[in-house]
């Protein structure tokens, strides 16, 4: 057996950057202990490894165990877990993981009391041969060593044990392999998304206001602030990596990395890690009895890129559940923005965005989120246009499809011309025209920061309920317009009166008890629906008698008696057509009267002649014999005798033989 040594020093010529680097992606101590027993958990990614014709796996062994807790630690009385995210990226996996073998060597490298102090091993996503494995391996360690294992199929199975999986750091690449995998409803990505609590994406109040300022109306009210999705997105996205990016907002991010991230903020997950280039970015978890929890053990290639946050903040943008131009503002859009040639003035695009405008057709909340997010964030995006070669009327033509979400797909796509042509203009007035107007004190990074109230460091949960998300889907297309002319600017006032309304009144009874006295008023006769002089129907025509139908022929012959001008038993005549008599049925003769030995006396059948054979006789005629009385009828003489057909002689085909 081989004995486990220490990798090499740093200072060492002989210590690998490289390998300790793949060594830190592929096990790495998380930020927060585990949920269950409060110990540290490390997390193991499987699909983190490189691939075998790169790497020597063998070298990476000593890297990869050397970010366990030291022997001394565990000999203290430290105890550990682990969370072993098993399953790899689909593609070209047999040069991806590592053999069993090197499984089993290197559980055979660990040391006794590494082995003895793992309290936990959660396995996840494992397939058969590597859960044969792991149990194979443990029976060796008897029934303590198998009850520390436990195995899930999916992320969703980890929260029924205890283990939270929004308190992981999980890397994108475990996301990457699972959702890839056909685990979407483990995630609950897609159809689970939509049934289960959302927090981001899709919710009725998409700016949340402060912790404790949710019930202020009118003048207290205080402005909302922006989600966690947009804060950390844009914040990533801000920095100079990332905003230098050629193609920002253009260019598609990894569809798996996007729906990854959009289930991550709609469930809560506590730590996200962002890189670009030499840039790195995770946001501090505050926990209570912790303080701020700061992520420094994930290498810089784990997070995700700045196409991805830009993916993000424009799947936000498309999944409001009111976009920021509903199909009832196409005919304004038209009207009043429809020419071409119309030049759109800085006072007039400033009128239309403020929160007192006369009229508009945006909705309150459409105006508060261009004002504190969008437009400042697409304006500093222009300011390195050199870099990322992203102007204004490129971001308008990226940004103006995911503005719209109508019915009809066609009348999309005719308004997004002038949805491009008005936001281009916003964008380009935004910084020298309309934020001295409409945001003069400029507190758009401030907005960006890390809350100082705890509450609002994470966005509040909306349970979703069934009945409205029926309703939501029945309502799709319907436009509804206010007439009442109160022009409330405030944004969710109906929501945060709600609770102040009176009570309905209880509903009438509309079924009496079988035990009640009253009784119901008999019900109005039913109306007809003809009138008198039309309900007198005609008479049906008399029925054709049966006897008649009976009488009427089938056919006609020549020597019939009305095929000649006389009048048919139907005109009423009294001459009745003579039908042949049906044959008496007669007996079969048995088989073996026919083909038996010489009849013997009295042993013929009646009318049945014996014959030894089954030829027909001269003397007997072919059929009983013709009635001369039926008309039409002539006798057809049958067969008297067989025929015989003279045939051609064979020729003679055998060779003749020579003399």
């Amino acid at each position: 057996m081989r004995t486990l040594l220490p990798p090499p020093p740093p200072s060492s010529p002989d210590h690998s950057p490289a390998l300790a680097s793949l060594a830190a992606r592929i096990l790495y101590l998380n930020p927060l202990p585990s949920t269950t027993t409060n110990l540290p958990l490390y997390v193991l990614n499987a699909a983190a490894f490189p691939s075998a014709n790169d790497i020597n796996h063998d070298d990476l062994v000593p890297y990869v165990l050397a970010r366990l807790p030291n022997e001394d630690s565990l000999i203290a009385g430290l105890e550990y877990e682990i969370l072993f995210f098993a399953k790899n990226i689909q593609g070209d996996e047999k040069k991806k993981r590592p053999g069993w073998q090197w499984y089993i060597q290197t559980y055979q490298l660990l040391s006794r009391v590494v082995r003895k102090r793992i309290r936990k091993l959660w396995v996840v996503g494992a397939e058969k041969w590597l859960r044969m494995l792991v149990e194979g391996v443990l029976v060796m360690g008897g029934e303590k060593g198998r009850r520390k294992v436990l195995f899930a199929k999916g992320w969703r199975e980890l929260s029924g044990w205890g283990l939270k999986i929004e308190e992981c750091c999980v890397p994108p690449t475990a996301w990457e392999a699972e959702l890839k995998n056909g685990r979407n409803k483990s995630l609950g990505v897609g159809e689970e998304t939509e049934k289960a609590s959302k927090r981001a994406f899709g919710v009725t109040r998409p700016l949340p206001f402060p912790v404790g300022c949710g019930n202020a109306t009118g003048d207290d009210q205080p402005e909302p602030r922006l989600p966690r999705v947009l804060r950390e997105a844009t914040s990533f996205l801000l920095t100079d990596d990332c905003i230098k990016t050629k193609g920002i907002f253009r260019v598609n991010a990894k569809a798996v990395h996007v729906e990854a991230l959009k289930d991550a903020y709609d469930r809560g997950q506590q730590f996200t890690i962002w890189a670009e280039g030499s840039t790195m970015l995770s946001f501090p978890y505050w926990r209570e009895g912790a303080g701020e929890i700061i992520v420094d053990e994930l290498e810089k290639k784990d997070g995700f890129d700045a196409h991805a946050a830009a993916g993000l903040i424009k799947l936000w943008y498309k999944e409001l559940k009111e976009p920021i131009c509903p199909p009832s503002c196409y005919q304004a859009l038209r009207k009043f923005y429809g020419d071409e040639s119309l030049q759109l003035q800085p006072e007039s695009l400033a009128d239309m965005l403020k929160s007192n405008a006369d009229w508009t057709f945006l909705s309150p909340i459409a105006k508060q989120i261009l004002r504190l997010h969008l437009l400042p964030m697409l304006s500093k995006v222009t300011d390195f246009k050199e870099w990322n070669q992203m102007a204004a009327h490129n971001l308008a033509i990226c940004f103006a499809p995911t503005l719209l979400r109508g019915s009809d797909i066609e009348e999309d796509m005719k308004i997004t011309g002038i949805v491009t042509r008005l936001l281009g203009a916003l964008i380009e007035n935004w910084k020298t025209h309309l934020a001295p107007a409409l945001d003069p004190e400029g507190h758009f990074y401030e907005r960006l920061r890390l809350p100082e109230a705890i509450g609002d460091r994470e966005d509040p949960l909306e349970e979703s309920d069934p009945v409205a998300l029926s309703l939501g889907s029945q309502m799709n297309g319907i436009t509804l317009i206010d007439n009442d002319g109160s022009g409330s600017e405030t944004p969710h006032d109906d929501l945060d009166d709600a609770d102040a309304r009176p009570a309905l009144p209880f509903r009438t009874r509309t079924l009496v008890d079988a035990d009640d006295s009253r009784h119901l008023p008999p019900l109005p006769p039913r109306p007809r629906t003809f009138s008198d002089a039309e309900d007198q129907r005609p008479p049906l025509p008399p029925r054709i008698r049966s006897s008649t139908i009976a009488n009427i022929p089938t056919f006609s012959h020549p020597s019939t008696p009305w095929s000649s001008g006389q009048s048919s038993p139907a005109n009423g005549s009294d001459h009745q057509v003579k039908r042949k008599p049906a044959p008496t049925i007669q007996p079969s003769p048995r088989y073996s009267t026919i083909m038996g030995p010489a009849p013997q006396p009295n042993s013929t059948l009646e009318h049945v002649p014996l014959y030894n054979t089954v030829e027909q006789s001269e003397e007997e005629p072919y059929g009983p014999e013709p009635d001369p009385e039926l008309p039409g009828y002539e006798a057809v003489p049958g067969p008297t005798s067989r025929t015989t057909i003279p045939r051609k002689p064979v020729p003679n085909t055998s060779p003749e033989r020579k003399a």
